[in-house]
This record gives structure tokens, C-alpha cells and sequence, in this order.
């Protein structure tokens, strides 16, 4: 169960996880909270109080996501999740742009 004020608390607001600017997006998704970043493999961060169990995987906007890295941090956990992309930077990054776009669509 996600406390979102109790994230807010300590991931936001210049601390801890700060949003540079407030331009982070957060999505809600299968009742967590998420957020997005295209880069070093993993795709999606979550928050939330265990580390995933071995070989867990969340089906998120019609993908499957496996933890890629996950770090206790001010008591709650940090998980990265990834999920598989085509071979090829150009096919990749388009991948990418497709993710980005489908988690801003009401009812991913």
C-alpha cells in the first residue's frame, strides 16, 4: 500500500528524491506509484516498504516489468523495474517513446 503523503514527505519536495523544477511525473498503476526514466535499463522506479520477491514481474501497460535494482532508502525501497526492448537504438528509443506515451493515457 502506497502512503502518498508519506512519499511525497520524504522522496519529493527537494529531498531525498528530488524533482528538479517539480517536473516529474508520477503514475499511479496498479495501485503504486511510479515514476518514468528512459535510461540505464530501467524504465519505471517504484517506492514501497520490500524489496520484490525473486523472479516477480508486474504487468504495467500491457508490458511485463522485472526489478532491474532496488535500494532501501529512508525506511521504504527504491526499485527499479525494466522491461525488454528490440535490439537496436533507433528501434529502442522508439520503444521508449511508445512507453512514455502509453503511461500518459488515462487507463494504461
Amino acid at each position: 500500500m502506497t502512503m502518498l503523503w508519506l512519499d511525497h514527505k520524504i522522496f519529493g519536495n527537494g529531498r531525498g528524491m528530488a524533482s528538479p523544477y517539480f517536473d516529474a511525473r508520477f503514475y499511479w498503476l496498479s495501485g503504486e506509484l511510479y515514476t518514468f526514466m528512459a535510461g540505464f535499463g530501467a524504465q519505471l522506479h517504484s517506492y514501497q516498504w520490500r524489496h520484490p520477491k525473486p523472479g516477480e514481474t508486474r504487468r504495467l501497460c500491457g508490458r511485463d516489468f522485472r526489478p532491474f535494482s532496488s535500494s532501501r532508502r529512508w525506511g521504504r525501497v527504491e526499485v527499479a523495474w525494466a522491461t525488454n526492448l528490440p535490439s537496436g537504438i533507433d528501434a529502442a528509443n522508439a520503444a521508449l517513446r511508445e512507453l512514455e506515451r502509453d503511461l500518459g493515457r488515462p487507463y494504461s
